[in-house]
């Protein structure tokens, strides 16, 4: 019978957008599996950073709203793509 040799490795980094997380697990000398949490994903979560910028915000007008909100979204991470749209309650 043949031993399996396995392990899993996390690393974690404090980068300039936020905490990125690689998970790697190694089986007999192969990559097994692989998983990336990237900063985006802490920050653009329901409860996290970028939700909680938004909901600070305050503006004279529609327009500014929406240009505020953008420049909020393009700070956490200027990569993702957005659509603001504003609802009135």
């Amino acid at each position: 019978s043949l031993s399996r040799s396995m392990s899993a490795t996390l690393a974690a980094v404090d980068t300039a957008r936020g905490l990125l997380l690689h998970r790697a697990r190694v089986a007999d000398g192969c990559v097994a599996g692989y998983a990336v949490v990237a900063p985006t994903e802490w920050n653009f979560h329901p409860d996290g950073a970028l939700a909680r910028g938004l909901a600070g915000l305050v503006a004279d007008d529609e327009q500014a709203l929406v240009r505020s909100a953008n420049l909020v979204v393009q700070a956490f991470d200027p990569c993702v793509v957005c659509r603001v749209e504003v609802a009135h309650a």
